[in-house]
């Protein structure tokens, strides 16, 4: 039976402490192998990675072969808390004495879908108190509101699943609420061959391969359909045509919490079907 447990930060890996992003933990990976192993089969959900860069490990470099570096290593770092990822079943690993190597390759890591954490949630707060035209019970009511969503933050209904490989979490994260919404707006644009801004966060070494993983939808559909577990075409119409829209005013903040607590409803009517 799903549960939708709040995730903390410190967890038990590989019989020692470390300190995790509660959406790439351990007890993250619990859930996301119970829900994507069958969808995500090229992936690798038996052995996770840390894949840090191995200057983020120890200030030396990466291992060599033939001339090709192998910069990420699986091992935790000492200067950030740390995600665990599930690599392509394709992926090179270099095997030394006490250190694995890898490439750059595609891999999966953990997202927070809707990003309330302490930022956001003062810069929301911030639109709501400072609207001189809601009326005080709006702003009440979005108070209450907002306190609610900033509890699902680090719980399981608002983690999910994102290509790391090409960055398309720093074009999620170039909005400063970094909001879902606007970014499957961008990947609408790019099913749809009318905008590549969902690439521009890449560098030029790893675009194809995000390039190739993309292709790999048919549609925005699929992807929410993969990736978020929702299959409601609507719904998902209503997620793209709210992220063209502006959250400057207490009802704009309103409006994006409502689509928060129904995304966050399908995602949770599909994990109790399962």
């Amino acid at each position: 039976m799903f549960r939708n447990k709040k995730i903390k930060e410190r967890q038990l890996w590989n019989d020692e402490f470390v300190n995790f992003q509660p959406d790439s933990s351990p007890e993250a990976w619990e859930h996301y192998k119970k829900y994507y192993l069958q969808t995500l089969k090229e992936y690798d959900f038996n052995k996770l990675y840390y894949y840090n860069n191995y200057d983020q490990v120890e200030k030396k470099h990466g291992y060599n072969e033939n001339g090709k570096w192998y910069n990420y290593v699986n091992s935790p770092s000492l200067v950030k808390d740390n995600r665990l990822y599930a690599l392509h079943n394709n992926t090179t690993i270099i095997q030394t004495e006490d250190v694995e190597y890898c490439e750059a390759t595609l891999r999966y890591g953990g997202d927070c879908d809707f990003n309330f954490n302490d930022k956001k949630y003062k810069l929301f707060m911030k639109i709501i108190c400072g609207d001189l035209d809601a009326s005080e019970q709006e702003k009440e009511n979005a108070k209450e509101k907002l306190n609610k969503c900033k509890k699902n933050h680090h719980r399981l209904l608002n983690f999910s699943l994102m290509q790391a490989i090409g960055n398309m979490q720093g074009v999620k994260g170039e909005n400063r609420f970094d909001r879902i919404d606007t970014f499957v707006y961008e990947l609408n644009r790019y099913f749809s061959k009318t905008s590549n801004k969902i690439l521009s966060a890449s560098t030029k070494q790893n675009v194809n391969l995000l390039i190739e993983y993309l292709n790999g939808f048919k549609d925005i559909y699929e992807y929410c359909c993969k990736i978020y577990f929702i299959n409601d075409k609507c719904f998902i119409k209503e997620i793209i045509r709210q992220g063209e829209l502006p959250i400057n005013t207490c009802a704009d903040v309103i409006r994006y919490m409502d689509l928060a607590e129904k995304f966050w409803t399908k995602k949770e009517e599909y994990f109790l079907k399962c």
